[in-house]
């Protein structure tokens, strides 16, 4: 943001604590400028504390998969795969019609898990996980929140860490999946 002084504040931050103060305290206060106006743009009048916590968590997490994994867009999907196709994001597309990808909607476009792909293309495993999510009305959002929380499951592990496993990973799935409270 260009003409707000954060370049200053964050180039002290790295060189001492009261610099690291100060750069928290303006990204503080942007993150709060903007909730309030995403709260007022979306007329809402009494979002919760646990909503805008929940909210907030799901967004980091999103944040965190973008910077391990990468979010693809269709284009960068369409690339993975080779595809020469005029039409590019019809890869993506297709592939995810299929049930063969999972994607997440960031606001107006649909962004695509990188852990998804090998070198060798689309990990047959996910094709698999969609029937199993579907079978037990998990949504694409929910299974790819899933593959990144730890399991007991897998004694702490992520199931997303063991995605080179397809027989555990779809064990690990259905036993998750299946579960009531």
């Amino acid at each position: 943001m260009a003409g707000n002084g954060s370049a200053a504040v964050d180039e002290a931050a790295a060189d001492d604590p009261v610099g690291t103060a100060a750069a928290d305290l303006v990204q503080t206060r942007r993150n709060v400028a903007a909730l309030g106006s995403a709260i007022h743009s979306a007329h809402l009048t009494a979002a919760s504390p646990a909503l805008a916590r929940a909210v907030q968590a799901q967004q980091n997490l999103y944040e965190a998969l973008d910077v391990e994994f990468g979010l693809l867009t269709s284009a960068q999907v369409a690339d993975r795969l080779g595809s020469r196709a005029a039409a590019r994001r019809n890869a993506a597309t297709t592939a995810r019609a299929a049930g063969r990808l999972l994607a997440l909607r960031r606001g107006n476009r649909l962004l695509y898990p990188g852990f998804q792909f090998t070198a060798a293309g689309i990990r047959p495993v996910i094709a698999d996980l969609r029937l199993l999510g579907d079978r037990h009305g998990w949504h694409e959002a929910g299974l790819i929140e899933w593959l990144l929380g730890p399991t007991t499951l897998l004694d702490g592990a992520r199931p997303v860490d063991v995605l080179g496993d397809s027989d555990r990973l779809l064990a690990v799935a259905e036993a998750s999946f299946g579960v009531s409270w």
